[in-house]
Formats: C-alpha cells, sequence, structure tokens
C-alpha cells in the first residue's frame, strides 16, 4: 500500500482512473508555466459519481454552460500511424555538435516511449531541403541517366547515424511499440532531370519553372527508389514515399520542383510504383501531393481529385500527403468522403515567427489546428524541423536568397554559442499527441457540445484505453464533463486526458 501514491487515492476515491498533463504559458508568455505537468485529481476533477456538486458549481466564475465530451468506442475512424517531425541535414549538424552525453539525452527525449515523448514518424528529405548548411546532390552535375554516379554519402555521412540511433531507442524502449515510420520526400530531382537544370524550383532571373523531363521519369523513379534501398538496408523502416514536397510551389529561394496533376499520375503509374516492385519495396506507399489543404492552381484538393480520375495513378497510389499552411482541414474530410479507402497523412506543419508564436499563441493555436487534423481523417502529424539554432538556421538557401534567416522554429532550439537547448511549444504540442498515442492506435468518433473554444480529439490506444487531447482558447478555465467525471481545464491550454473510462 505504501507504493500509491497521493494521486492514486484520490483517483480511488473519485471512482475515476483517470490522468490529466497539461501545458501552458506563464502569464508574461516568456516560457511554460506548466509543461507536460501531471495534476492531481484533487486539481482538476471536479465532480464524479457522488463527487461535489458545490465544487462542479464553483469552478467556472462565468456561469456558462459544461462542455460535454462523448466518446462511442464501438466506432472507431481512422489508424494512426505516428506523431514526429523531419530530422533535416540542418537539424542533424546541431545535434551532432553537441556533447556525446547531450547528444544521446536529447534523442532519448525524443524517441523514447518510456522516457521520453514518444515521436513515432519521420519524414526525411531526399536530398537537400531549405534547411541545410550547405548544397549537396547525390550525383554528378551532368546527366547520368543510369546513375552510376550516384553516391549517397552526404547521407550516410551526417544523417543516418541519428536516423539509426532514433531507432534504436525507441526499439528498447518500447519492444512491441512497432518501428520508426519514415516517409521520405525529395525536395527536388537532381537539377539534369529537370526542364530548367537547376535544383531551384525556378531560375533566379529567367524565372523559367522547373518541371520534370519526360526522359528523365524512368531515372527519377530509380533515384528514389534506390535512396529507400540506402535506408532499408541500413536497417530503417520507410512507411512512404512522395513524389515531390510542395509540388505547386516551385520558386527560386530553395530546391523545388513542379508538378502537375497529370505528370504526377503518370510518373507514379507507370515508373515509380513498377520499380518500387522490382526492387522488392512494393510495401512503401507512395503518397501523391504533399502539399497545402488549398492552393492557387489547386483549390480545396483539387489536385488530389484530378490524379484520383486516372485509374492507374488511383490504383497506384496508397493515398495523399497535407501540410497545413493554406486552406482548412475539412479538404481531407472532403477527399475521404469520396475515395475512403485511400489513406490521407498530414507530413509538415511548421512552426516559426511568421505565425503562431512561442508560447502561448503557438501551443493554443497550433494543437488546435493538430486536433483539427485528426477529426479531419489523417493518420498522422508530422511537423517540421526537429532543431534549428537561436536565429531558424542553419539555413543556407535562405542567407543566399532571400538575405536574411529563416524565421522557422524547431522543436527544439539549440544555441550555437551556449549548446543550452530550449524545448518549445511546438515540442510540447507534439509530445501531447505521441507519448500518448502510438502507432495502431485509432481515432474514435465523438460529439464535443457546448464547446465554444474547446477543441477535442479521441483515441483509443494499442493498450486497450481512451485517450483525449483537448485545446482549451478560453481566457478562464474551462469545465468539461466526460462519462461521469467533470474535469476542469486550466485557461489557454493544452490538455491530455488519458485512462479515460468508456
Amino acid at each position: 500500500m505504501g507504493a500509491l501514491c497521493a494521486a492514486d487515492h484520490i483517483r480511488a476515491r473519485y471512482s475515476v482512473p483517470m490522468r490529466m498533463f497539461t501545458t501552458y504559458a506563464n502569464a508574461s508568455d516568456t516560457a511554460l508555466a506548466a509543461a507536460l505537468s501531471e495534476f492531481e485529481p484533487s486539481a482538476f476533477l471536479l465532480a464524479a459519481d457522488g463527487g461535489s456538486a458545490e465544487a462542479t458549481d464553483a469552478a467556472d466564475s462565468a456561469g456558462s454552460a459544461i462542455a460535454t465530451l462523448t466518446i462511442d468506442p464501438s466506432r472507431p475512424r481512422q489508424p494512426i500511424d505516428g506523431f514526429g517531425a523531419s530530422l533535416t541535414q540542418a537539424s542533424a549538424a546541431l545535434i551532432a555538435r553537441l556533447p556525446s552525453a547531450t547528444r544521446s539525452a536529447v534523442l532519448t527525449d525524443l524517441f523514447s516511449v518510456r522516457n521520453g515523448i514518444g515521436v513515432s514518424m519521420l519524414r526525411q528529405p531526399i536530398g537537400p531541403s531549405d534547411h541545410v548548411t550547405r548544397p549537396y546532390r547525390f550525383t554528378r552535375r551532368r546527366a547520368d541517366m543510369r546513375l552510376r554516379s550516384i553516391d549517397f554519402s552526404p547521407e550516410i555521412r551526417e544523417i543516418l547515424p541519428l536516423l539509426l540511433a532514433a531507432r534504436s531507442i525507441r526499439a528498447h524502449s518500447a519492444p512491441d511499440g512497432g518501428p520508426l515510420n519514415i516517409i521520405v520526400s525529395p525536395w527536388s530531382a537532381p537539377a539534369w532531370m529537370k526542364t530548367n537544370r537547376s535544383v531551384l524550383g525556378k531560375r533566379t532571373f529567367t524565372r523559367l519553372t522547373g518541371y520534370l523531363r519526360p526522359r528523365a521519369y524512368g531515372a527519377y523513379a530509380e533515384y528514389l527508389t534506390r535512396f529507400i534501398e540506402c535506408y532499408r538496408d541500413a536497417g530503417l523502416h520507410v512507411f512512404g514515399v512522395t513524389p515531390t514536397n510542395e509540388p505547386d510551389y516551385p520558386q527560386s529561394r530553395w530546391p523545388s520542383m513542379a508538378m502537375t496533376p497529370a505528370q504526377q499520375a503518370r510518373f507514379v503509374a507507370r515508373f515509380l510504383a513498377p520499380c518500387l516492385r522490382a526492387h522488392g519495396l512494393g510495401n512503401v506507399r507512395i503518397m501523391c501531393w504533399d502539399h497545402n489543404y488549398s492552393t492557387d492552381h489547386y483549390p480545396d484538393g483539387r489536385f488530389v481529385r484530378e490524379l484520383y480520375a486516372d485509374p492507374r495513378a488511383y490504383a497506384a497510389v496508397a493515398g495523399s500527403a497535407w501540410h497545413y499552411y493554406g486552406g482548412a482541414s475539412r479538404t481531407m474530410s472532403d477527399i475521404h468522403r469520396i475515395w475512403p479507402d485511400k489513406g490521407i497523412w498530414v507530413t509538415e506543419a511548421s512552426g516559426g515567427d511568421w505565425g503562431p508564436r512561442n508560447w502561448d499563441d503557438a501551443l493554443v493555436h497550433t494543437s488546435a489546428r493538430i486536433v483539427a487534423m485528426m477529426n479531419n481523417w489523417a493518420q498522422s502529424a508530422v511537423l517540421w524541423n526537429i532543431a534549428l539554432d537561436e536565429r531558424g538556421g542553419p539555413d543556407y538557401y535562405y542567407l543566399r536568397n532571400d538575405h536574411r534567416h529563416s524565421q522557422n522554429r524547431g522543436l527544439l532550439t539549440i544555441d550555437t554559442r551556449s549548446r543550452t537547448i530550449t524545448r518549445n511549444a511546438d515540442y510540447y504540442i507534439l509530445a501531447h499527441f505521441a507519448k500518448f498515442v502510438q502507432p495502431g492506435s485509432a481515432v474514435l468518433t465523438h460529439t464535443l457540445r457546448d464547446a465554444h473554444g474547446l477543441h477535442a480529439a479521441v483515441f483509443g490506444t494499442t493498450d486497450g484505453r481512451i485517450a483525449a487531447v483537448v485545446t482549451n482558447e478560453r481566457e478562464s478555465p474551462a469545465r468539461l464533463r466526460i462519462g461521469g467525471a467533470i474535469v476542469r481545464l486550466p485557461a489557454r491550454s493544452l490538455t491530455t486526458l488519458c485512462d479515460i473510462r468508456r
């Protein structure tokens, strides 16, 4: 009996096994006052079966109606394949420079299910993205259709060791938790495969847009497949691949490549899917699009709609990948309603000073958008850089072409001078999902009533329990009824409630 903590006794008294973990900013919005902090039941349970009505009545000075979350465990929705971010070359360089003990602690904190936040999915760029310390390439500069010059040394030397360490940490912390799922995405094909002969999406002065040259389709499929083989041979699990990052955003600032729906449909159906099968990689999911809910040329998922209209492309892809920078997440529900057999994954959702700022704004608004992703059929939520420095770098392409730093924000900020590490709001947003909802879990059907300013996603977890992630946007605490319990959510907070009674 002595081993039972006080919180366990209180939960027993209330006959509710629920646990609550909460994050919110301090009053001056300079840091977090609570950071994935577990509250004792006496601090958040206002009433349960037989609980105190007086405590319930006193909970909300505004006197508003109690929001009610009703869960139907018998109606699971989409499976969850992972929550995570990207170990970009920039992130890898920062982490690799840390002292060995610090580096090990950072990776454990990120990838351990038991002693960390349990990151379960990574999206890895194939070649340089916008966040690199320098340009690099995997083939020679001139045309090499047979890929005789292909060389993944930069990846093998700088990024693979950290990926292997992450895989090992996850495997040892949760032997039955499944592999570290990896989605791979190129920002651009090699320059010689493109119509503008540049790794950039548009030539700097001529503004000539770069598409994949038709005669290079086969070589590009082989190029992507060889990269996946490199990961597979190292013992990594490649869950999926996208043909290119953001095909409707070719520009002259960093590596990018344009693709139309017809071009992508032809590429995946006639080249990429057959190439993957020929190399024994037919289980790698091909995800089309990999861009915003809505763009100027393809509003409200039009790119996916047009690609799915091609029967061969439709058969070749496992589903679609999405970013949250433009449009509304309900676009994914619109796609799911028409094509319910195709998967939906969110593969990029960055934080930065161009958007919701650390701490309060990022915590509340970004978390609400991830909740919306889950409620609109997303099977994953992947943020952007795992780590950036105090200036939003390393960011070679931003400095070269924009003459300023990126303003992006990683899960972690690693100060290049002091080597101190700051866990940003983005880290805790991800943690509220990743730590409690492992791959193989499922989103559950639920209704949320009288819930102005509240947003909730509910999951049936792999251990047979129920967890809910709730954002409270209100400036005051909120009451939420779940079954026989009423819980108090702090103002402007992100909360995970786990061990919810069915």
